[in-house]
């Protein structure tokens, strides 16, 4: 009998202790945090962005400021290669495809973000301009060494 009364002696002072959290429950002055209180943190995803169409100028010549933005995107262009370059040699052929597609994207999507009207300026700039020896010292100036 010693044991019952103990259970029951337990049991009462347990549902001493939880009847108040239960009625605090329904109470208004609960503490619930606010929806501004609670932070998660997010991948924060970059949007597209629009890609200026390039026309090539008549003249070869190109300002430091083009020539800064060349050597900006050309650091760029090679992390991005180095790391594409691991997705497509972990690819199976046919995702190999769409990851050179992506891939054209993320080139043209660099270059824009960085001031040039996209790859195509780029390759302009590295076919024509960077080759031309009226170049050199605009080039030199953005910090790059040309072999003219």
């Amino acid at each position: 009998m010693s044991r019952r009364i103990l259970k029951v002696a337990l049991l009462m002072i347990a549902s001493f202790f939880v009847t108040p959290m239960f009625v605090a429950c329904d109470s208004d002055e609960q503490n619930v945090p606010q929806m501004n209180q609670v932070q998660v943190s997010a991948p924060k995803s970059v949007p597209i962005v629009k890609v200026d169409e390039f026309t090539a100028p008549a003249s070869t010549e190109i300002t430091t400021e083009k020539a800064k933005l060349y050597a900006k995107a050309s650091a760029g262009l090679v992390e991005l290669g180095v790391r594409w370059s691991e997705k497509i040699d972990k690819a199976s052929d046919t995702e190999k495809i769409q990851i050179l597609n992506a891939y054209n994207v993320a080139r043209d999507q660099l270059c824009a973000r960085v001031g040039l009207a996209g790859i195509a300026e780029y390759n302009w700039i590295t076919t024509v301009a960077l080759p031309d020896p009226k170049n050199k010292a605009t080039f030199e100036a953005a910090g790059l060494r040309t072999n003219n």
